[in-house]
């Protein structure tokens, strides 16, 4: 797994960098600077560790709220006990948060945690103009083919992605199938079909005779 550590006390941070690597946690970057924290995004790591009180005033909790909204799972680290900003720093959902000063064992049980979230969730990266997005397959409702661009369809919104529907469905698991030349679906979004439709939602999509068996089984 790869890490990202928003930290701008150096001490505590290369102290964490030594506990991760040491339960074979690839520490990608130290940062101590929210700017930076975000031009991070395009690195794709599993997760961050973030300090909620940085110097000149930032506050963690901003880069909580993307990362929260980008489904990347995060780790709050902090020596703040004003009950108003915990309030704040938990409506952004962190898997978990350790404590100053943090004792190597709570360090191991917050990624812990990690792990669990990332082996029970599996997930389609993908660019968006905020960063890299890492979405849910099971948010996701089908995949359509768009010349050398495939859109994908899900729960909460539309993303276009410069990728091939074959490389698409490579990445995938085993929870999507391909329905025609220009469709992959999630099997688990399917509310009925007929001979030669698909129905997921309020979407209707065509099974071409190539694929009929595979909808079939």
């Amino acid at each position: 797994m790869n890490a990202i550590i928003v930290e701008d006390e150096l001490i505590i941070a290369d102290h964490l960098s030594q506990i991760l690597s040491s339960i074979k946690v690839n520490v990608i970057e130290i940062i101590d600077d929210l700017a930076d924290a975000e031009k991070s995004l395009a690195k794709a790591p599993d997760f961050y560790f973030l300090d909620i009180r940085l110097s000149n005033n930032q506050n963690g909790i901003e880069l909580g709220e993307k990362l929260n909204q980008l489904n990347i799972p995060f780790i709050y680290i902090t020596a703040n006990n004003e009950l108003e900003v915990l309030k704040k720093a938990i409506a952004t959902q962190p898997t978990s948060y350790i404590t100053k000063p943090f004792k190597e064992r709570d360090v191991i049980a917050a990624v812990e945690l990690i792990k669990l979230k990332v082996k029970d969730s599996k997930y389609l990266q993908v660019i968006t103009a905020k960063g890299t997005k890492k979405i849910a397959e099971k948010e996701i409702l089908y995949c359509e083919a768009e010349g050398s661009y495939v859109k994908i369809v899900t729960e909460n919104g539309t993303f276009v992605q410069r990728m091939t529907l074959k490389k698409t469905l490579e990445i995938l698991s085993d929870d999507f199938i391909r329905i025609h030349r220009s469709y992959i679906i999630n099997k688990h979004k399917i509310s009925s079909f007929k001979s030669n439709i698909v129905f997921i939602s309020n979407h209707q999509l065509p099974i071409s005779r190539a694929y009929k068996d595979t909808i079939s089984n």
